[in-house]
C-alpha cells in the first residue's frame, strides 16, 4: 500500500510540474517603465498574460492596458518580445488568458486591415483603430509589409496604396517612350480619354487631392519613388522634357511629382499644371480601399 502511495505521489508531482510548465506562472518587468507583467506558457511559447501598458506610441492607456494602432503595435513590445503572428493568435484562441490582441499579420488586400483576436474569435480591424497588445517572447522580426497585390507591385504612402510602377496596359492610343517598344516596361503614355478608365479592377485614377496627399507624404518622409523619364507627349505627338518632373494623370488632368533631389516644396507641392486633355501622360493607379472617401 505504501508502495502505491509513493507511486501516486510521484505521478502527482510530475503532473503538477507539467501543468506549471504548460500554463505559466512567471513574470517579466519591462525595463522601459518598470511595469511588471505575469507570463503564461502556451505550448512552447511564453506570452504576457496581461495587456501591454507601455505609453510610448499608445493612443490611450487605461487600467486594462494601452490601446495601439497597428503600426504602433508592431514596435510596442520591449526588447526580447514581439507581436504574435496571426497563426500564433489562432493557436491561442482557446486560452482564456488571451482576451484580445493585435497580430503582426495584415490582410493581403486593399482594406488596410490587420488580424486581431477578439475574445474567442480571430477577426480583423482597421489599422487606425486602437487595440490591446499581448507580446510573445522572441526577437522582433522585420515586418514585411504588403509589396504586391494582384500581380502589381505596390507602395504605401500613409493610408494610400499606389502602384509602384507606371501602368503598362496597352490601349489603342497609348505610346511608349520615343515610340520604342523596348521602353514599354517603364510605362506607357495615355491620352486623358483612355487614362480615365485604364486602371484595372480594384484601382482608379487618383483625384487631385489624392495626388496632393501622395506628394506631401513623400516630402515629409524625405521619400522618393521611381518615375518614368520625366517626359510627356504633347498634343502634336512630340516628347517634351519635363525637367526631371514625373508628370502623371489625375482624374482632373495632370499633376507634377518632383524628383526629391530637386524638390522645392514652396513652389511645387502638390501642384497641378496640365490643363489640356490632348496631352499623353503616364498613369499611376491608386487602390480602391474601404477608407477611400468620395470627393
Amino acid at each position: 500500500m505504501k508502495h502505491l502511495n509513493r507511486i501516486a505521489a510521484a505521478v502527482a508531482f510530475i503532473a503538477t510540474t507539467f501543468l506549471f510548465s504548460a500554463c505559466g506562472g512567471g513574470s517579466f518587468t519591462d525595463p522601459r517603465d518598470g511595469q511588471k507583467y505575469k507570463t503564461v506558457k502556451i505550448g512552447d511559447q511564453v506570452w504576457m498574460a496581461e495587456n501591454l501598458k507601455y505609453k510610448g506610441g499608445a493612443k490611450l492607456v487605461s487600467e486594462t492596458g494601452a490601446y495601439y494602432t497597428w503600426d504602433s503595435a508592431l514596435v510596442a513590445c520591449p526588447d526580447g518580445w514581439r507581436l504574435p503572428s496571426k497563426e500564433e493568435l489562432e493557436s491561442a484562441i482557446a486560452d482564456t488568458n488571451i482576451k484580445s490582441s493585435w497580430s503582426s499579420t495584415e490582410k493581403t488586400d486593399f482594406s488596410l486591415r490587420a488580424y486581431e483576436k477578439d475574445e474567442d474569435e480571430l477577426t480583423t480591424a482597421a489599422k487606425t483603430d486602437g487595440r490591446h497588445v499581448l507580446c510573445i517572447q522572441g526577437d522582433r522580426e522585420k515586418q514585411h509589409r504588403i509589396q504586391e497585390v494582384n500581380g502589381y507591385k505596390v507602395v504605401r504612402i500613409g493610408n494610400q496604396i499606389w502602384m509602384a510602377d507606371n501602368l503598362t496596359i496597352i490601349t489603342p492610343n497609348s505610346i511608349c517612350y520615343l515610340d520604342d517598344e523596348s521602353e514599354c516596361s517603364s510605362g506607357r503614355f495615355y491620352p486623358f480619354s483612355e487614362a480615365i478608365n485604364v486602371c484595372p479592377e480594384g484601382w482608379h485614377l487618383p483625384s487631385k487631392s489624392e495626388a496632393a496627399k501622395f506628394i506631401n507624404k513623400l516630402i515629409k518622409e524625405n521619400g522618393r519613388i521611381k518615375t518614368t523619364h520625366g517626359y510627356y507627349v504633347s498634343k502634336d505627338e512630340k516628347f517634351e522634357d519635363s525637367w526631371g518632373d514625373a508628370v502623371l494623370w489625375t482624374s482632373t488632368y495632370g499633376f507634377v511629382m518632383r524628383d526629391r533631389e530637386h524638390f522645392n516644396p514652396e513652389i511645387w507641392e502638390g501642384r497641378v499644371f496640365i490643363k489640356s486633355e490632348n496631352w499623353k501622360l503616364a498613369v499611376r493607379c491608386i487602390a480602391d480601399t474601404e477608407d477611400k472617401k468620395e470627393e
